[in-house]
């Protein structure tokens, strides 16, 4: 046996995986953090990649806005601090720096962190805004191929100086979280989300497709300076990069799929996943992400176990309610979602999608009046409980993946070379 640890809310579970069974490990790479994370971001700033410095880009007089593609309060007020200690040079005043808060459409508005957000930012003196895919005055950009009209906070949209910075990390519905993904959806109206999703339902390679069309969008406006701050899977900050857009996006993404991206052998018969533990699994909402890419290693009609604690259930009330509505009807939810879409619609979709393409274990602490309103999905409240259920369903001995980091690996499957004709 191989006793197999697993993240699972702020601890472990060990998986006893029969020694003969286990085909592969698919873990996320760690890297050393930064030591001085101010001192990086301040050197990286000063030295661009691709693009000149902000003391050549802005004017005295200008104005600026930075979209803010990052939730975590204390890194944002390091990255603020040293875009305006740059910019403070030129003699801008605090108050021509607009700091807009982006809205990230996969994670649950938290007026509380916004409201630490602020508290942060109050000794800068800058202005501070919140982006709403609803509220928030838009301006109309333009269409991009097919057809998509782009509506953008008017407040970006119109600043003579557009900065945008973000945490880059892979995500499972979009590939990548950038400036891109800031921008095109974390700065847009509810109807170019729509635009973004609503014709990717119910593809294969959902995060390649989207992630085209987020750069698409983000690239209907032009970004003057960016900054991307890479994370390891524990959350350290490995890497910063300051620029160009796409120079810093390029070489951001060369670090990240150095740790993320997996080259992975063959599909099996079962995979075993986490979505990472506490910062990916305290909901449904937040954990099913991980079987998007549970679903390219595993064979059709085989297994996938998610262990997954979801301490807060849901997570998500309008998510459950589409749950709940339509079971196994995912075509009739394909039909509602094309008349009113709703990002918590299009992951029900996509988690009920996963239910009919594979079975289901899942080994959590989510209540049962929750579990037993969804057909397809069994859960167990031990993971070897689910992986002993899983492998009693097999006639032959069933080939067994592992995934530590669901939500944060992106698995390249090596396709079997077609047969000579």
């Amino acid at each position: 046996m191989v006793d197999v640890w697993l993240p699972y809310g702020a601890t472990e579970v060990c998986v006893r995986i029969p020694t003969e069974n286990l085909r592969n490990t698919i873990k996320a790479q760690d890297k050393d953090s930064l030591k001085n994370l101010e001192e990086e971001v301040g050197k990286a700033v000063r030295n661009p990649l691709g693009s000149k410095r902000l003391l050549d880009i802005i004017k005295p007089g200008d104005k600026v806005a930075l979209a803010l593609n990052i939730s975590d309060p204390s890194l944002s007020k390091i990255v603020i601090s040293s875009l305006i200690s740059e910019v403070s040079q030129l003699g801008l005043k605090n108050d021509d720096f607009t700091v807009i808060l982006t809205c990230n459409p996969f994670v649950p508005k938290k007026s509380s962190l916004f409201s630490q957000i602020r508290d942060e930012f109050s000794p800068l003196g800058v202005n501070v805004k919140i982006h709403d895919h609803f509220t928030s005055a838009r301006a109309f950009i333009g269409e991009v191929e097919g057809g998509m009209k782009v509506y953008l906070n008017r407040d970006f949209a119109e600043s003579p100086i557009k900065i945008t910075a973000s945490i880059l990390e892979p995500n499972p519905y979009t590939l990548y979280n950038c400036s891109k993904f800031g921008v095109a959806l974390g700065l847009s109206s509810m109807e170019t989300i729509e635009g973004i999703f609503a014709s990717a339902l119910n593809i294969e390679n959902l995060g390649e497709t989207v992630f085209k069309s987020i750069s698409s969008v983000s690239q209907s406006v032009k970004v003057d300076f960016n900054l991307e701050i890479v994370r390891n899977f524990r959350g350290d900050i490995v890497g910063v990069f300051a620029g160009g857009l796409e120079e810093t996006l390029s070489e951001g993404i060369r670090t990240v799929d150095s740790l993320f991206k997996i080259q992975v052998e063959e599909r099996t018969d079962v995979t075993v996943v986490s979505p990472g533990g506490m910062r990916f699994d305290r909901s449904i909402f937040s954990a099913c992400g991980c079987l998007e890419n549970a679903l390219k290693v595993t064979k059709r009609n085989g297994v996938i176990i998610l262990v997954a604690e979801c301490s807060e259930g849901y997570g998500d009330i309008e998510m459950q309610k589409t749950v709940e509505n339509f079971g196994d009807n995912i075509e009739s939810l394909e039909k509602d979602l094309k008349k009113k879409f709703s990002i918590s619609g299009f992951i029900a979709y996509r988690f009920l999608r996963a239910l009919k393409r594979t079975n289901i274990f899942m080994a959590s602490a989510i209540p049962d009046h929750y579990a037993n309103k969804i057909s397809r999905l069994k859960v167990f409240r031990v993971a070897n409980d689910a992986l002993k259920r899983a492998l009693g369903g097999f006639e032959r001995k069933p080939k067994i993946s592992v995934i530590f980091h669901g939500n944060l690996v992106i698995p390249v499957v090596k396709e079997p070379e077609p047969k000579p004709a």
